[in-house]
């Protein structure tokens, strides 16, 4: 059994831990107590996880009137919502003994423990916890957090004095889902480089949980809730299937098609790889991402390759050549131009070390209107300004792309659509539009940021991936330039003297010299 559980007088009698829940509140025993244990426990609906957070707090609140503990929503609204964590805790507690002050949402045992109520939108939030300290905190429903920045700040709240017996707990419950999935998933279950595409575990415990750990609900009635919801969310919410995801609004995978092989012959088509730019090796920080993405002659694109990684300038700098090395000198270079005057500066200095190598390279700074560009910039393609809104922006004329593709293909059921089915039987090579994807150790890492975009906090590969599209779109195959607006030259022929002027063909009209004249 879990130390101070059995007698508690804190948990209610028919709120008993059943016994996923007993394993769950003694696995931090035998660990390091001095430094916070970190766990994730749920995974789906029904296994009592918000039971657990409630029992987990009261564990050492029982036993050691010195005890501080806080539990964590990511609204207000959420936290004040009926039936939802605080709401339970006062029907548990109030009954026992325990005093409510609702102003500061705390509430005080008999024995002098108190357990706080908070919670964590913005950063601007970190504030309201500057300068506490407890021994235990609880996030409910991690996943709504769409990164750890909450998480990491209230760990470094979880403090204790030499010789104090109350082990330090960081604890998170949470379903499968929302703008959190992907930081939660590779923290708590594991996932794949996108780099090397080798697997990496899990740096904290996950204790998994279903319906089916929980005797104290009608399983049979709970899983008819979920009969008709849609097939995704309903493997988050039955199963805890950490590899579901919910449908995207802007990209998902079916609309991609079949993945491609690696090693598929695609033909004549023009690369490119755009690199979103970033210069920092915190792990908090944006990533520079780098986006391969080729244009068929008939017209479809291919994602063909995706990376990412955190790195100090000079080892950015070094890993884009690499990789061009790799991606070979038929596939063009594309690099942001980010914003200020230092932006062309370090464009130049890429560039022309990438030139040097025998590569193409081309650039575009992120920007809404296209006055003041400098001589650099009128060379480039303009793009939208680096916003969140922006960014949007940016991605839905792809997004727009990738599912014309997939109705083109007649593989949904949208048949009003006026080009539905038109590739229907064709091979990739013969599709003239949408957006297919190549199979590699990287792509579900890619897959994982496109469907959670724009609600998780990184859509660097999703820059990467409108960058390149963008570049692509406005060089139809075979132009090597953008096609510029047509403009009608001036008539040169009336500025001169009547005996200098060409001679006509008298057939034709034209100069016998090949221009045409008035």
């Amino acid at each position: 059994m879990p130390p101070f559980i059995v007698g508690n007088e804190y948990i209610p009698a028919d709120h008993a831990p059943h016994p996923k829940q007993c394993y769950a509140l003694r696995a931090h025993v035998g660990r390091n107590s001095e430094t916070p244990f970190e766990m994730l426990y749920g995974g789906a609906a029904g296994g009592g996880k918000s039971d657990f957070l409630l029992m987990a707090a009261a564990q050492y609140a029982w036993k050691y009137p010195h005890f501080r503990g806080v539990l964590i929503r990511r609204t207000h609204a959420e936290l004040a919502k009926s039936g939802a964590l605080m709401d339970r805790a006062r029907k548990w507690w109030l009954p026992l003994g325990a005093h409510w002050n609702g102003s500061d949402k705390v509430i005080t045992f008999p024995n002098g423990a108190t357990i706080e109520f908070g919670y964590h939108e913005h950063p601007k939030h970190d504030g309201q916890y500057q300068g506490g300290e407890w021994h235990f905190c609880g996030f409910d429903e991690l996943t709504h957090w769409p990164d750890p920045n909450a998480f990491e700040w209230l760990k470094t709240r979880l403090r204790k004095t030499d010789g104090d017996p109350i082990p330090l707990r960081l604890y998170g419950a949470s379903n499968p889902g929302g703008p959190g999935h992907t930081w939660v998933k590779e923290r708590f279950v594991g996932g794949r480089d996108i780099v090397t595409g080798a697997a990496f575990d899990a740096k904290s415990f996950y204790l998994p949980a279903t319906i089916d750990d929980n005797p104290s609900l009608n399983r049979e009635a709970y899983k008819e809730t979920l009969r008709d919801i849609h097939p995704t969310r309903r493997a988050q919410l039955l199963d805890g299937d950490w590899s579901a995801r919910e449908p995207g609004d802007y990209f998902r995978l079916e609309w991609f098609g079949p993945l491609l092989e690696e090693d598929r012959d695609l033909g004549e088509r023009v690369k490119i790889r755009w690199w979103d730019l970033a210069a920092s090796e915190r792990d908090d920080a944006a990533r520079t991402a780098g986006v391969l993405i080729s244009r068929l002659q008939a017209g479809v694109r291919v994602v063909e390759h995706a990376t990412a990684f955190r790195a100090t300038p000079g080892k950015r700098d070094g890993k884009i050549v690499a990789q061009a090395m790799v991606d070979g000198r038929a596939t063009i270079v594309g690099l942001e131009i980010e914003g200020g005057s230092g932006g062309p500066a370090q464009f130049e200095a890429l560039s022309k070390i990438l030139r040097a190598k025998g590569f193409r390279v081309v650039g575009a700074r992120p920007r809404a209107n296209e006055t003041d560009k400098t001589n650099i910039e009128k060379k480039t393609l303009a793009i939208n300004t680096p916003s969140d809104d922006s960014k949007m922006r940016r991605a839905a004329p792809v997004a727009s792309c990738l599912e014309r593709g997939y109705q083109r293909r007649g593989e949904c059921d949208q048949t009003d659509e006026p080009w539905w089915g038109d590739d229907v039987g064709n091979s990739v090579t013969s599709q003239r539009d949408g957006l297919r994807l190549v199979a590699g150790t990287w792509t579900q890492s890619y897959l994982d940021e496109l469907e959670g975009f724009p609600d998780q906090t990184l859509k660097d590969l999703v820059d990467a991936t409108s960058g390149a599209w963008s570049w692509l779109e406005s060089h139809p195959y075979g132009l090597r330039h953008a096609p510029a607006q047509e403009q009608k030259k001036p008539a040169t022929s009336h500025n001169v003297h009547p005996d200098d002027r060409p001679e006509l063909d008298e057939d034709t009209g034209r100069s016998t010299s090949g221009h045409w004249t008035p």
